[in-house]
């Protein structure tokens, strides 16, 4: 998978149930709550009467024994067709000389009925210059989780709220998105809270913008919009609450704020020499077309 290319998460299960599971994977990705998707849907294709004690095995990191893989990859199934091995928060990245050859080997000889999965935390990205990461992509099946596309997102919020009794409509359910950030992981308690204080059956924005969580990105936005409108008052009461959270570090938000301000300038030009939106998704890396919209909206209170 190419760095910025979405993941297309039906397909890949689509896949997996088509053509059962493969020896190795590697999963890891932002989106982790699809991660434990897909590894539900693997552990269910290995392990179809769940988590056996036999022919299930789980080893936790970071450090990994190659001698205990050994053993655990050897293991016959018992009363399964395929043995599972999971090895979750295993740090591949410094595994290093003797230790990373000797992981290598065992993962180059994965018996058939054998399925050994790595399971990766959202902050972790494998080191592709490593041989024991060439390794892994040459035998195995990578997955990177990465937020879904726009219609997807909308339509899984819209099924959540759903199941909550609650309506949503697809403008509102953007701005779920765009205030609380596109991995599902983080906007499910999103959406509870919001559908838990709403009153009416369909959720507004103003329920949103009373309950849901604000990224430092959105407030960033807000911020933004306040000094295009020439009230940097209310620029400057936004700034002191983020700078007054302590999950706010300071070096972060500058970046968040020379990042918006890239975007505003790409927009501005898009909109002074007619390059379109294109030039704005592909020079911002926006890949949601009501994220470019409140983009080209905003530069033009800019010159």
């Amino acid at each position: 998978m190419k760095k910025d290319e979405t993941l297309n998460y039906g397909a890949t299960v689509s896949e997996l149930k088509k053509n059962g599971p493969q020896r190795l994977y590697l999963l890891w990705g932002p989106e982790d709550y699809l991660r434990e998707q897909f590894l539900s849907e693997l552990k269910k294709a290995c392990l179809p009467e769940g988590e056996g004690d036999f022919s299930y095995k789980r080893m936790d990191g970071p450090d990994i024994d190659p001698a205990a893989l050994q053993n655990a990859v050897d293991s016959v199934p018992f009363m399964t067709e395929r043995t599972l091995v999971e090895l979750r928060g295993v740090d591949l990245n410094k595994i290093k000389d003797a230790m990373s050859d000797a992981v290598a080997k065992v993962l180059s000889d994965i018996p058939d009925y054998c399925t050994v999965v790595f399971v990766q935390g959202g902050e972790y990205e494998p080191d592709g210059r490593l041989k024991l990461i060439k390794s892994i992509r040459k035998s195995g099946r990578e997955v990177k989780f990465t937020a879904q596309n726009q219609g997807m997102l909308e339509n899984w919020v819209k099924k959540r709220f759903a199941a909550l009794d609650k309506n949503i409509d697809g403008p509102t359910a953007q701005h779920l998105i765009f205030v609380s950030g596109t991995l599902m992981t983080r906007l499910i308690p999103e959406i509870e809270k919001v559908a838990a204080f709403a009153q009416g059956q369909s959720v507004t924005k103003a329920d949103i913008e009373a309950v849901a969580h604000h990224i430092p990105e959105a407030r960033v936005f807000d911020m933004t919009d306040c000094i295009a409108a020439r009230d940097t008052d209310a620029a400057a009461r936004i700034l002191a609450e983020l700078l007054g959270d302590k999950d706010n570090d300071p070096i972060m938000l500058l970046a968040v704020i020379g990042r918006q301000m890239r975007q505003l300038y790409a927009a501005r030009l898009a909109i002074d020499r007619g390059l379109g939106r294109k030039f704005v998704e592909d020079n911002c890396g926006i890949r949601f077309s009501f994220q470019v919209d409140k983009r080209m909206r905003a530069a033009r209170g800019y010159s």
